[in-house]
């Protein structure tokens, strides 16, 4: 959906558009107000609120990840904005917006020069770019707080003037929020992302306990934990399950589509086995994907660097940006003469951005980084993806829950207390399978928690081998990986990744002796990306030939 004060100009298959005598709503992604039905039921509902009061009024009550533009035919202006937790990605620039990163990118007619040196570097290591930045300078991805205004072709933002996370916690009933949720969901056929982690198994028993009529499915190899734990919760639950197995024989032919789900955003190889398993969904007339994304912000994983002591007044930012966010931090062998530099201190630049997430304890500031900093930015992408081909939606990351979990006291987080009291209150039996997390229930019963103590302290040892193994030796140790053994072989012997690192030192950018066997895999993705983002800005397409100057997968239409 690409939107000037002229008008809806393009649009994507699943967006939507609604109108009355007054407004024009058009949407993509997965829209609700809670106990209304999902999509027009809840546009009609926004639009009547709307008429009542106004649009920061009207706004607040939107739940789910989408991105909305309404026209006010009366006044002749446009609003855009995107959902309130940030989990979906649409793009601004000058007196433009779309929800396609790459339509604006070529519509701004900008080239390779507006890519600056500094955002390759931090794509570089960190497989994205943050704070609302993109890769070309003057394209901005549009706040969660913020509402974009096109009129007589000049841009505004309002905020929604939403509140902190560390405002006084919402009012919020979990169990009253799934109950309300599953009214909204009823006509829709739901697929529930199922692993072996607590996060995706509470959603489901909450889903499975309000009678939401959901098949669960996992994509990875088989015989790993997180793939075998989820037969078990599937069969307990009673609820089908789909295993997509990833496939690496035509990943050089699949490129071209890679690039365009993940919209030149991050690492495409990250999509190379949730794009068939998102196509198997499909096939099998899924309208809405929902995930444990969020849960997180009911337990402790970001503040395990800092254990036992959660809370500190002052925040290890350095030690938490090392073992949460940045995998392995680019060697600076890797780059050529003002590359090298930015390189070097890349890591220093990203910590004094942090600054600004500053809170009074030290896990307030860790929940506050991962998710304006991280997860915004992070799971939007994927989000924003799978809305290609149906709505998707991580409950746990809808703002209030989120606010909720953050103000949840420190010890009902720790050792997944939340999770434990709210599955094994649902579900008993499913609480007491095994997770994939060092073996360890999510039971609340004591002698399930007592048998599992020893276990966790286990996995938070093994967690933080395995994170010193990645920074000293650049390998990750005694973890299973859902992906494809042969992936990053595959990836090495390709032509498309042969050309994308030509092109970088021939830009420039990577040192000309650097040689492929000197690259480390978790950052060939991203120089890939890289590259073919930069041929995409001289007008070639990932096979290095000339193409229109519209991104292909748009059908035009005006509104």
């Amino acid at each position: 959906m690409l939107i000037t004060s002229e008008g809806i100009t393009q649009l994507q298959t699943k967006e939507q558009v609604w109108e009355d005598a007054n407004y024009i709503v058009g949407w993509k992604g997965f829209v609700f107000i809670l106990g209304v039905a999902a999509g027009v039921e809840s546009v009609m509902a926004f639009v009547e609120e709307l008429r009542m009061s106004n649009m920061i009024a009207a706004v607040k009550m939107l739940k789910g990840h989408f991105f909305l533009t309404v026209y006010d035919k009366q006044a002749d202006i446009y609003y855009a904005f995107i959902d309130n937790s940030g989990a979906f990605e649409a793009f601004h620039m000058e007196s433009v917006v779309s929800t396609s990163f790459l339509t604006l990118a070529r519509q701004s007619g900008y080239g390779k020069e507006r890519v600056s040196k500094e955002s390759i570097i931090e794509f570089l290591n960190f497989g994205s770019i943050y704070h609302n930045r993109t890769l070309v300078d003057g394209i901005f991805k549009i706040d969660c707080n913020e509402i974009i205004v096109l009129c007589n072709h000049k841009k505004t933002i309002l905020s929604k003037e939403l509140e902190t996370l560390e405002d006084a916690c919402p009012n919020v009933d979990v169990m009253e929020f799934f109950r309300l949720f599953s009214q909204s969901v009823k006509q829709m056929k739901v697929s529930a992302d199922l692993t072996g982690g607590v996060d995706s198994r509470l959603v489901c028993v909450l889903l499975d306990h309000h009678g939401v009529p959901f098949e669960a499915a996992i994509t990875g190899m088989e015989g790993i934990q997180d793939v075998e734990v989820p037969k078990h919760v599937a069969k307990a639950l009673k609820h089908e399950l789909h295993i997509s197995v990833p496939c690496v024989d035509r990943l050089e032919q699949n490129v071209p589509e890679l690039f365009e789900w993940c919209d030149g955003m991050n690492d495409l190889f990250k999509h190379y086995r949730t794009l068939p398993h998102h196509k198997n969904r499909e096939e099998r007339g899924v309208d809405l994907v929902i995930s444990g994304i969020g849960g997180e912000f009911f337990k402790e994983n970001m503040w395990v660097q800092d254990f036992p002591f959660y809370l500190r007044k002052k925040a290890n930012i350095r030690r938490f940006l090392r073992m949460r966010m940045l995998q392995i931090k680019c060697k600076s062998a890797y780059f050529e003469g003002e590359y090298k530099t930015l390189n070097d201190s890349f890591e220093d630049r990203v910590v004094q951005k942090l600054g600004c997430y500053l809170l009074d304890t030290n896990t307030k500031t860790y929940d506050s980084i991962y998710y304006h900093f991280r997860m915004k930015t992070v799971a939007s992408t994927f989000i924003s993806a799978a809305s290609h081909l149906f709505g998707c939606y991580s409950p746990f990351l809808e703002y209030d829950l989120v606010r909720y979990g953050f103000h949840l006291k420190r010890r009902e987080r720790f050792f997944n207390q939340y999770h434990r009291k709210m599955i094994t209150k649902l579900n008993a039996p499913v609480a007491k399978i095994r997770t994939a997390e060092g073996g360890i229930s999510v039971s609340y019963e004591k002698m399930e928690m007592l048998k599992d103590m020893i276990k966790y302290i286990r996995n938070r040892t093994r967690r933080a081998t395995k994170v010193l193994g990645r920074k000293l030796f650049h390998k990750t140790y005694l973890q299973e990986s859902p992906e494809h053994p042969e992936l990053f072989r595959t990836i090495r012997g390709m032509q498309v990744t042969q050309k994308s690192i030509a092109l970088l030192k021939q830009e420039g950018i990577l040192d000309n002796q650097l040689k492929m066997s000197e690259i480390l895999d978790t950052h060939l993705g991203n120089m890939v990306t890289i590259a073919l983002f930069m041929r995409f800005l001289e007008g070639e397409d990932v096979r290095g030939e000339q193409v229109d100057l519209q991104v292909s997968n748009l059908a035009v239409a005006t509104v």
